[in-house]
């Protein structure tokens, strides 16, 4: 009786191991159904992890690509808005000159047109996207148009100002300037007055921006120029424009002088405008590329993603399943090992 008992013990623990097994291998079948990807992926796919490793790594770089594309894509959208505003303020402003005729006072209304579309051009310049400068070139940590009307004095309105009495001898207030002809007007106009816009006294006192733009590795193997600077001659020729209307509208100067000063001020805008849009459908054309590389690596991705759900994911059927045979296996074990464990010899023997 003895010997029977501890034959029918040992059959009930021989059954532990199987059991603990079959619930160990259960646990992680339903980890897998829950997660839908093997648990072990290394010892699922051996030799292949190396393979899925590379995979993962192109997928991080085109997620790493998306993300800058769409930084990229919100600095060209602020920057081609601020082009737009200074394009309707300069077809405003030769709007305006167009109608404008000399006569008593309109000189103030020149230099008013002149300050308000000169302060606009600055603000639209010193534009930010995030913490950066959008027409600052690669220097976008820092504002690139100076203001004109800044105290004390900026450097350019020193240089204006500085300028004209080197070439006439007097300051445009004082009334000895209304003695300057037309033709003399011009020529300072387009000699020194124009020198202040361009080349190193642009840079020195109007500029900080750098002339090289950024740019981006916008897909692999594609890196674009993705801004443009305050060194274009559009912001070189508007700026001008609108200093000698602010500088020269309201000043002591004849009718005539004062025409010269609108009609050159008027083609310099029109001269400006030219310019500003080939930097928009400049920026145009990134942006359509950023758009495209979008696309592209878009169609990448769901690519390598698929091969790599191919060797990550599970088969839910198969899962399913095997979930529903180890359930029914362990239940089996332990309806046997009660049975097992209340079996005894004494419930066989005839009763004396």
């Amino acid at each position: 009786m003895s010997a029977n008992f501890v034959s029918s013990q040992f059959l009930a623990n021989s059954m532990i191991l199987p059991i603990t097994q079959a619930q160990s291998t259960l646990t992680t079948a339903m980890t897998e159904e829950s997660t839908g990807q093997y648990a072990d992926l290394g010892l699922r796919l051996g030799d292949q992890s190396g393979y899925e490793l590379s995979l993962k790594e192109q997928v991080s770089l085109i997620q790493t690509l998306t993300s800058g594309n769409s930084l990229v894509s919100t600095n060209l959208a602020t920057a081609q808005n601020a082009l737009s505003a200074i394009s309707t303020s300069a077809q405003t402003t030769v709007s305006n000159l167009t109608a404008w005729t000399p006569s008593a006072n309109s000189g103030a209304t020149l230099q008013t047109m002149g300050q308000s579309a000169l302060q606009g051009l600055i603000a639209s310049a010193n534009t930010t996207s995030g913490d950066q400068y959008v027409f600052g070139g690669i220097n976008s940590s820092v504002a690139p148009m100076a203001d004109y009307y800044s105290t004390p004095t900026s450097a350019a309105k020193t240089a204006v100002d500085q300028a004209f009495q080197t070439t006439f001898g007097v300051l445009p207030s004082d009334p000895a300037a209304a003695s300057i002809s037309a033709s003399a007007m011009q020529s300072f106009l387009s000699g020194p007055f124009g020198a202040l816009f361009s080349g190193a006294a642009w840079t020195s006192d109007w500029s900080s921006a750098s002339s090289t733009n950024t740019s981006a590795e916008i897909a692999p193997g594609q890196t674009v120029a993705t801004s443009t600077n305050a060194n274009e001659p559009a912001f070189q020729d508007l700026a001008q424009a609108y200093t000698m209307l602010s500088e020269f509208g309201g000043s002591q100067l004849s009718s005539a002088a004062q025409q010269a000063v609108a009609s050159t001020a008027s083609s310099l805008i029109t001269q400006g405008q030219d310019s500003l849009t080939n930097v928009q459908a400049a920026l145009g054309a990134t942006q359509s590329a950023v758009t495209d590389a979008n696309s592209s690596v878009s169609s990448q991705s769901t690519i390598l993603q698929t091969q790599i759900n191919g060797l990550d994911n599970v088969d839910p059927n198969a899962t399913a399943a095997q979930i529903n045979s180890l359930t029914n296996q362990i239940q089996m074990a332990y309806e046997l090992t009660a049975r097992l464990q209340q079996m005894n010899l004494a419930q066989y023997l005839p009763v004396p």
